[in-house]
């Protein structure tokens, strides 16, 4: 791997590695060598280790005493406190864009929709997880509330990370069919059904993880 640039050494390098997790190119629980991990990306071990720490802050790793850095091993309790939150979150967006979405933003909210429609029916889970984000980015935009919006999508990454060995027992029909209701319900002003459908339908998805 090529040198990367001085300046944002340890940007780049969280960003490689936490690409690598959500990859799945890391096992849960497998331990990761700072001295490795520097050979590979070229550099000393002082922004490797500023990148580990940041990607143990949010959860993706752990750093354990006389032994190094172990790729995160799911949780049971951490995972559904973890879906439960961005349920949480996220139901909020939907309430508030069924109050105060623009004609424009609905609009987006359908097109968004529609996006998922043919990776859901081929069950197509890479092409279904980008239109999955841009679903819910649209609903989250249209809340008006970008604090609550960035909250959120905070929470986006470490789904994807619990997520990834199990992406094709994911019923994605379902997970679109949800999308439906939910934005049916925001199009029809229905503040206490679109949030209600919305954190039902991110919470659940700590039962596709393995623990």
């Amino acid at each position: 791997m090529p040198m990367i640039a001085s300046v944002t050494k340890t940007d780049q390098i969280y960003q490689a590695l936490l690409t690598q997790l959500l990859e799945g190119r890391h096992q849960f629980g497998e331990i990761l060598s700072t001295y490795d991990l520097a050979t590979e990306f070229g550099v000393s071990r002082r922004p490797v280790m500023d990148a580990v720490m940041r990607l143990a802050a949010a959860g993706f790793i752990s750093v354990i005493p006389q032994v190094g850095c172990q790729v995160a091993i799911p949780d049971e309790r951490k995972v559904r406190d973890h879906f439960a939150v961005a349920g949480i979150l996220e139901g909020a967006g939907a309430r508030l864009a069924a109050l105060t979405a623009t004609d424009a933003q609905l609009a987006e909210i359908d097109d968004m929709l529609v996006r998922g429609t043919g990776p859901a029916k081929r069950n197509d889970a890479p092409a279904f997880a980008g239109a999955n984000r841009d679903f819910h980015s649209a609903v989250l935009a249209a809340s008006g509330n970008q604090r609550l919006a960035d909250l959120a999508m905070d929470t986006w990454d470490l789904n994807d990370f619990y997520l990834q060995k199990n992406r094709l027992s994911t019923d994605l029909t379902q997970a679109q069919s949800e999308h439906t209701e939910i934005a049916e319900a925001i199009e029809q002003r229905d503040a206490e059904r679109a949030g209600k459908l919305m954190e039902e339908h991110v919470s659940r998805f700590w039962k596709f993880v393995e623990v």
